[in-house]
């Protein structure tokens, strides 16, 4: 493999990326560039080797290139990546979802989480005859406009930037974990859904009661409100029914994402019958439907058979919970593994887990905002400070991960 300064790439990806990068959590200092990635390593365009957390934005399961999802893949293109047209794997790979998850009854698919959100947002409107969505506090569901509204410190509702105020005032948002603030919000009967991460903002980063959550659930059913769960990230990997079947919440729709596409670009919304009809155009000759019209819906690599491919191949490797088990019991070794190196340097901090996802937060803010490119600088490469764990994480990951933590704190406390 030829080495690369990853400086000649920054400098390149400087004059013509938006803000020299395509994701906004990954303008690492010092950035890293990748060349490839094989089971649980990345190696970098200057040589050196990493033990890799991020598992594609906690996409990755089954770890990089799992060899039935490369051959699904590779027979997949030689047979054509876009048909214009329906075909069998897209049958499969909904049949699949459905058998998984108890509250899914039909299946769209869209093209990434975030497009998830956004057409469980107009199912939600549809259906219900409301224009207004409510969602939780720094609860995350994808980029788009009517979702990125949150509480400032003042507890107001403030969009993003480049959202509009008037498009920001169709979201309300409540603090997490508040019941009574919630039964306001929807009181006036103008909410037609609400939007949560059932685990807690950010997979379980800010962690969330599930009292709360089933709380909010009949809440939202007696105030005529749908509940949408957001499973892009918890989907299929704490469970193979999702975080909903660990909790015991049915909500009326979900989003999901990234494991469900077996790593490849893609989403999916999934619900009950009822409201997944109004996807349903009228045909020729048919009479206008009764009720709520249907939706339009387009987008061109909806369901294309590559994704489907490798997501059929992933979805049938982690539907009997065994893969969810095998990552589980490796993340179980490394938050204590973690927890031991924060005692062994002294640093005050906590770590928690949530399945095979392992979280660390450390007291000192400074601290905690140094500690990613502390890890990377020791060859290993985390989400911000949160590490999805695979199948393919073993014993030789673990040490170099111990080790690694306890250079980077050491050197934090330096």
């Amino acid at each position: 493999m030829a080495v690369t300064p990853a400086s000649d790439l920054d400098a390149r990806a400087a004059r013509v990326l938006a803000g020299g990068t395509t994701h906004a959590v990954r303008s690492y200092q010092p950035s890293i560039h990748v060349a490839r990635a094989q089971g649980a390593r990345k190696w970098l365009v200057d040589g050196r080797e990493v033990v890799d957390y991020t598992m594609g934005h906690g996409a990755l399961l089954l770890g990089h290139a799992h060899p039935a999802v490369v051959e699904a893949v590779q027979q997949q293109v030689a047979g054509g990546t876009h048909y214009g047209a329906a075909h069998p794997l897209e049958v499969e790979w909904a049949e699949l979802i459905c058998g998984m998850v108890d509250s899914v009854e039909q299946v769209r698919f869209t093209a990434s989480g975030t497009e998830a959100g956004m057409l469980a947002a107009r199912i939600a409107r549809c259906a219900t005859g409301r224009d207004l969505l409510l969602k939780l506090d720094d609860h995350f569901h994808g980029w788009y406009d009517a979702v990125t509204v949150n509480l400032d410190q003042n507890g107001e509702a403030v969009p993003a930037p480049g959202v509009p105020a008037a498009v920001g005032a169709l979201t309300r948002v409540v603090g997490a974990g508040d019941v009574e603030g919630l039964r306001a919000a929807l009181a006036d009967g103008r909410v037609a859904a609400m939007f949560m991460e059932a685990s807690g903002a950010h997979y379980g980063g800010v962690p969330m009661d599930h009292e709360y959550v089933r709380e909010a659930a009949r809440v939202c059913r007696e105030a005529g409100t749908l509940l949408v769960v957001d499973e892009v990230v918890t989907g299929f990997r704490v469970a193979p029914g999702g975080i909903q079947s660990l909790i015991g919440v049915r909500p009326d729709l979900t989003t999901f994402g990234k494991v469900m596409a077996g790593g490849l670009p893609g989403g999916a919304v999934g619900g009950r019958h009822e409201l997944m009809e109004l996807l349903r155009l009228s045909r020729p000759g048919e009479p206008a439907p009764d009720g709520p019209p249907h939706i339009m819906h387009p987008g061109t690599f909806n369901a294309n058979p590559l994704t489907a491919a490798a997501g059929i191949a992933t979805l049938r490797l982690v539907r009997d919970g065994s893969a969810q088990r095998t990552a589980d019991a490796y993340a179980e070794r490394l938050e204590a593994q973690v927890r031991s190196a924060l005692q062994a340097a002294g640093t005050a901090g906590r770590v928690w887990r949530l399945s095979s996802i392992v979280h660390c937060a450390l007291d000192d803010a400074t601290q905690q905002q140094a500690l990613s490119g502390a890890l990377r600088a020791q060859g290993v490469d985390l989400l911000r400070t949160s590490a999805f764990c695979s199948v393919v994480h073993g014993d030789t990951e673990l040490e170099l991960t111990r080790v690694a933590f306890d250079r980077a704190l050491q050197g934090l406390r330096r």
